[in-house]
């Protein structure tokens, strides 16, 4: 049995209603956001066999620690579906119009489409001038989303980040669909159902190619990841029927402990110590792990609360979308061949490739994503104070 508290449902459903945003959502992205950049920057440079240290005369492993910073991704997937599901969660009868769907359509393009299209034009046009073998097939199936169901471009070679991208458009294309589902079905049966498929939808594509590490359809094809949108949307109804855990405590340390398990498995599986078909189940593993987290998270009052309510960690989170369509790009054009540079060359790129990113991605937010017509130039979303 769950342990929840009742927190005021009915306040935290109107704020739901009026599209609050939420502090601590703001810092899981920026925690989720962090993770991806500094996988992608250890990435081919770690050693074959990992990294130890000796403590108290025993060798532990730091590489689950190094090698997983990709799972920000699942909680990325969890994050948008809780955020998208949210203003409907206190009202089960919406979605129901064309009209309404009409409506969620056009505001999900014109927040994802803007962005995705400049930023592969831009990635696309930067590796053609840097090593002349940029195709426009590429490009085009990136422009068009059949990327999303091509095995060869899943992970697009000009910019690989954006296959999250592509899986997350078509999330937002089946949302009305979901939407309705979890109210003819029920929210429960919904979640159990997608979780099944998912499971089944990975078992299948990593047995049919039992690929270690990276993006592949086989693994990662939106029928496989979502399972992650979907457990999002369960959390938000939770959230707006003050459903909240009793002892945020115990969630948030249960949460670490599965995430921490499951990097350890993934560790393993990519050290060649478990079969590559273990990644469907870990998977699993790991989402119920960040779900446990956001969980306690969403408990105000508690010192997780407000640690993701840090405002440096929340800006993050508010421009999580540009920092991560413009990361890879600018990782490539500063330190393409991080494995090769001296020690010295290295902690001059670093800070400079981190700088240049955050400095792309706040006018990449403001240009882009909210253009200065709406809000000025130089004026962001003011980061929500944390929780009392």
């Amino acid at each position: 049995m769950v342990a929840v508290a009742s927190d005021g449902g009915g306040e935290l459903a109107a704020r739901a209603r009026g599209g609050d945003r939420l502090a601590v959502i703001n810092g899981l992205r920026g925690m989720a956001i962090t993770l991806v950049i500094f996988f992608h920057l250890l990435l081919g440079t770690l050693p074959q066999h990992g990294l130890s240290v000796e403590i108290f005369g025993a060798a532990v492993s730091l590489s689950p620690l190094l090698t997983n910073g990709w799972t920000g991704v699942n909680l990325f997937f969890i994050l948008s579906g809780f955020v998208l599901f949210l203003p409907y969660a206190a009202d089960a009868g919406r979605m129901s119009e064309l009209s309404e769907r009409m409506r969620f359509y056009r505001r999900r393009f014109l927040r994802l489409a803007p962005l995705f299209f400049i930023a592969s034009v831009v990635a696309w046009l930067l590796t053609a001038a840097r090593h002349g073998n940029a195709r426009v097939e590429d490009l085009l199936s990136v422009l068009s989303l059949e990327f999303t169901l091509d095995p060869h471009r899943f992970s697009p070679p000009f910019n690989p980040a954006l296959w999250s991208i592509g899986v997350e458009c078509v999330f937002s294309a089946l949302f009305p669909l979901l939407v309705i589902a979890a109210r003819r079905v029920g929210m429960a049966r919904l979640v159990a159902g997608i979780l099944v498929l998912a499971l089944a939808a990975r078992l299948i594509g990593i047995h049919r190619f039992p690929a270690l590490q990276g993006a592949t359809l086989n693994s990662d094809a939106f029928v496989c990841r979502l399972d992650e949108f979907v457990l999002g949307m369960m959390l938000a109804r939770l959230y707006v029927e003050g459903r909240l855990p009793a002892r945020a405590g115990r969630w948030a340390l249960a949460g670490v402990a599965l995430i921490a398990l499951a990097w350890i498995g993934f560790d393993l599986v990519l050290r060649g110590r478990l079969p590559p078909l273990m990644r469907a189940g870990l998977n699993d593993v790991l989402d119920a792990g960040l779900c446990a987290l956001v969980y306690a998270a969403l408990k105000p009052g508690t010192r997780l609360a407000a640690a993701l309510s840090w405002s440096p960690l929340q800006r993050l989170g508010i421009m999580c979308y540009s920092l991560y369509v413009w990361h890879w790009p600018l990782l490539q054009l500063i330190a393409p061949n991080r494995a090769a540079m001296t020690p010295a060359a290295l902690a001059l790129a670093v800070p400079l490739f981190l700088a240049a990113t955050i400095a792309v991605a706040a006018l990449s937010y403001r240009l882009i994503e909210f253009p200065a017509g709406r809000y000025g130039l130089w004026r962001f979303p003011a980061v929500r104070r944390r929780p009392a």
